[in-house]
């Protein structure tokens, strides 16, 4: 899998996922796509939203978290005023605005998002807050 604009989370030290994760969304000028889980269809969403990232100096980047439950504390944190992450569980991604605030979100009960629906994400998560 080539990945250029990817973080992948790490699966084996929660602490390390936390500390990852709560930088990504806070310390960095990201328009973050986050991918929850592993498998298949986790993977294909990973590589259709790197490919649609950009350029290496551009705001788009993805974050895969194959244990979603290891991001779960920092993710309860975020501001989600449309209750799009009200059960992480049933979310396969998300995506945040520069703010860290929740702007769109990929429930497990529709099929693997197209390019065109992560494109739609991704400029959701672009838009000013309040738009």
């Amino acid at each position: 899998m080539d990945l250029r604009k990817t973080t992948i989370l790490p699966s084996d030290e929660k602490g390390l996922a936390q500390r990852m994760f709560r930088h990504l969304v806070h310390e960095r000028a990201h328009v973050l796509l986050v991918v929850l889980g592993k498998g298949s269809e986790a993977e294909s969403l990973v590589q259709r939203a790197d490919r649609l990232s950009g350029l290496p100096g551009e705001p788009r980047w993805v974050c895969w978290a194959r244990k979603p439950d290891h991001i779960r504390s920092v993710v309860e944190e975020l501001k989600d005023d449309g209750d799009l992450l009200a059960n992480l569980d049933e979310v396969r991604g998300f995506a945040l605005g520069l703010a860290d605030s929740v702007r769109d979100a990929f429930p497990r009960s529709e099929s693997v998002p197209s390019l065109v629906r992560i494109l739609f994400a991704f400029m959701r998560a672009e838009r000013p807050e309040g738009e």
